[in-house]
């Protein structure tokens, strides 16, 4: 409500200019904004938060349950996000406050068949299979040539068979041959149908599929982990797991490291 309020100028001498002074309460006003908040608060559409998606393994009893983690030698995919070091030092190198990532990754058995560790425990460096990539990104020299695979092309070199049938089911969905695609509820079921032919593809026992073992040191970014497994997502991996570091993985990422020591 507004008041406005008439006062003679000259302190009321005759000929005086009159001035009028408005006065707005606000204060009706706070009773509106309660009510219009609360009306805006009901109304809206809660935004969905964005979740990563995982697959949880089953219920199912397993019998022999020493080879739930295992995995056969030849499908064996490990691998590991460390910390950028600064050269010289153990210090973790940051670009703009944010960790600088390094991946490593081995096939089969950390070491190969012969392992590790001699007879007499000691380290046998010409045994030591791991290697570094470019993380999710290949190395390019001058000439354009392709140095050193990524991480994503490592993964879908393994995964080719499965890859090749997912192709051929996109392009199955993209020709309509899982229903019309002219409207959003045609859309939806035929995403329902490809989504349930890709789940079986990835089921498929008969097509070659690696196992990734997916490890971090205490210095890696959360980030990073995180990119993995959007690849695992990606690149159709049915099969993949995060677990722990172990002595023989940190003595090959140490041994690697001083080895290619500025590299």
């Amino acid at each position: 409500m507004a008041e406005v309020q008439e006062k003679s100028g000259n302190d009321g001498k005759k000929g005086g200019q009159k001035k009028m002074h408005i006065r707005v309460d606000f204060t009706p006003m706070v009773d509106m904004n309660m009510l219009l908040i609360t009306f805006f608060m009901l109304c809206t559409t809660m935004i969905k938060s964005q979740t990563l998606t995982i697959a949880l393994p089953t219920n199912e009893k397993v019998e022999n349950q020493e080879n739930m983690s295992q995995a056969s030698a030849d499908d064996a995919v490990t691998i590991i996000v460390d910390a950028k070091r600064k050269p010289g030092t153990n210090l973790v190198d940051t670009v703009n406050g944010q960790v600088v990532s390094e991946v490593y990754y081995y096939f089969g058995k950390p070491g190969g068949d012969a392992g590790m560790f001699g007879p007499g425990g000691e380290i046998i460096s010409a045994n030591n299979n791991l290697q570094k990539s470019e993380f999710l990104t290949d190395e390019v020299n001058s000439a354009g040539v392709h140095s050193a695979r990524g991480i994503r092309q490592i993964i879908q070199q393994r995964n080719k068979d499965v890859l090749a049938e997912i192709k051929k089911i996109k392009e199955q969905y993209a020709n309509g041959e899982f229903g019309p695609l002219e409207t959003k509820a045609e859309r939806e079921a035929a995403q329902e149908k490809y989504d349930e032919a890709a789940s079986a593809i990835r089921k498929n026992e008969n097509l070659k599929k690696p196992v990734v073992i997916i490890k971090s040191t205490p210095q890696a970014s959360f980030g990073s982990l995180i990119e993995l497994l959007d690849e695992m997502q990606i690149n159709s991996i049915s099969k993949y797991q995060i677990d722990n570091m172990t002595r023989v993985d940190s003595v090959m990422l140490i041994e690697y490291q001083n080895a290619h020591h500025g590299s």
